[in-house]
């Protein structure tokens, strides 16, 4: 997409962590902007994740899926993209009505409009080893377990999971000096 896309930034983005590999990702789903990781047909909880958290969210899944939450993972690596596909896949992949938790270990801007709750960083990082790192700012497995459970049971404690599709669109406005 990046040699392609000749209107707008484009990054390659790499890792120094291991990440686990998407059995279900092709370069097709990749540039949908975003894609069932792990298809859940009908979810308790759907996960978002993008680049390496995208693992965890796996991980994660697994265990919610043996304590009895159908899990589904997102893998989001471009929200642009994504907004950028008909409604109806959008839809496939988010419906909105499902309790959804992204998990962004970069800044939790513009995750509202595809998730509930997040997990993101609100500030800084630091230094040091990945993986402790990743655990010491809630990144962890164990973590997008504990709260997709307390997601999963706030909604149903509610009683109704707001649609975040269900939202109008506007036509982009250009203003004449560009803010």
């Amino acid at each position: 997409m990046a040699l392609s896309s000749h209107k707008t930034p484009s990054f390659i983005c790499c890792s120094r962590s291991t990440v686990l590999a998407i059995p279900a990702s092709s370069v097709e789903k990749a540039t949908k902007g975003a894609y069932c990781a792990v298809p859940e047909e009908s979810p308790d909880l759907i996960l978002i994740g993008t680049g390496s958290e995208v693992g965890f969210c796996m991980t994660a899944a697994t265990e919610l899926a043996a304590s009895g939450i159908k899990t589904r993972v997102v893998s989001m690596p471009c929200q642009e993209v994504f907004l950028q596909q008909t409604m109806e896949y959008q839809l496939s992949v988010l419906p909105g009505d499902v309790p959804t938790m992204s998990v962004e270990a970069s800044s939790v801007h513009g995750w509202h409009r595809f998730s509930h709750v997040q997990i993101s960083m609100t500030r800084f990082g630091m230094s040091g080893n990945g993986g402790a790192l990743f655990s010491a700012f809630g990144f962890s497995p164990e973590n997008i377990v504990a709260k997709g459970k307390t997601a999963v049971e706030y909604y149903k404690k509610a009683g109704t999971v707001p649609n975040l599709m269900s939202r109008p669109t506007f036509d982009d406005v250009m203003i004449a000096n560009g803010h």
